[in-house]
């Protein structure tokens, strides 16, 4: 049997729907994706559609992983420039990772804090609550003047 190397070509390419769909996103973000420079710009068929290569859904989900671990779309779209040119910006990939884990890690002291704040405040409204009678009121967000 005889392959149509139209069909081939056609297995080898998304439209951007396809494309958006395989990795969860609008076609909306594609777009932005490709004028922020994550994402080259596809091919146009003669009717104008976008065609995007296979590889594009392992870019795609590559830059949304990279986005939820604290990646900026600027970053990742400096670190892709840098590599498409032939570049190595390895060395500066990680780096920035290891300041991004940084600040990760002094959030989340601080929202431990916060944390233990927010259950000590909900323990003393507690207590304030039944203390007051019914229909007064408790002023309870007044409380929150007093915690840094």
């Amino acid at each position: 049997m005889k392959s149509n190397p139209q069909s081939t070509t056609l297995l080898k390419t998304l439209r951007a729907g396809e494309l958006a769909r395989a990795c969860g996103i609008s076609t909306d973000t594609l777009r932005h994706y490709e004028r922020v420079g994550v994402l080259p710009k596809p091919q146009r068929t003669s009717a104008g559609y976008r065609q995007y290569p296979a590889e594009a859904v392992a870019r795609v989900r590559t830059v949304r992983r990279a986005l939820d671990i604290g990646f900026s779309l600027a970053e990742l779209a400096r670190f892709m420039r840098a590599r498409e040119r032939g570049g190595t910006p390895c060395r500066e990939v990680r780096a920035l990772a290891v300041r991004k884990l940084a600040d990760l890690e002094r959030r989340l002291e601080e929202l431990t804090i916060l944390r233990d704040q927010m259950r000590q405040l909900v323990v003393d409204w507690e207590q304030k609550l039944e203390a007051t009678p019914e229909g007064m009121q408790a002023h309870l967000l007044d409380a929150l003047e007093n915690i840094r």
